[in-house]
């Protein structure tokens, strides 16, 4: 299991630039590392999802509130195995840190 983390929200207008994105779509990052997203779908559900290359399988859902998409995420996202980078570093250490 993964130890407790710092899970950030970024909105996905600062996170991605020049696009348009909705006021209720936010991109979640460990540190530098975009790992999912959460925002609020046409049916005014908060959908969460986790990155298919962290986990390797569906991990996603869908909540009624921020708070309880927040809340969902973070209890999934305990469970995913350590990822690594292409170059074999841990994806969750701090950019240009050695885990070995």
């Amino acid at each position: 299991m993964r130890m407790m983390t710092t899970l950030l929200l970024r909105r996905a207008n600062v996170s991605h630039g020049s696009c348009e994105w909705q006021h209720d779509d936010y991109d979640v990052f460990d540190g530098d590392r975009s790992v999912g997203r959460i925002y609020r779908d046409a049916n005014k559900s908060w959908f969460w999802g986790i990155s298919f290359q962290l986990t390797g399988r569906k991990s996603y859902g869908t909540a009624k509130s921020l708070g309880a998409a927040k809340a969902a995420f973070r209890a999934e996202y305990a469970k995913c195995p350590r990822a690594e980078d292409v170059d074999g570093r841990d994806a969750t250490a701090a950019p240009g840190s050695r885990t070995s």
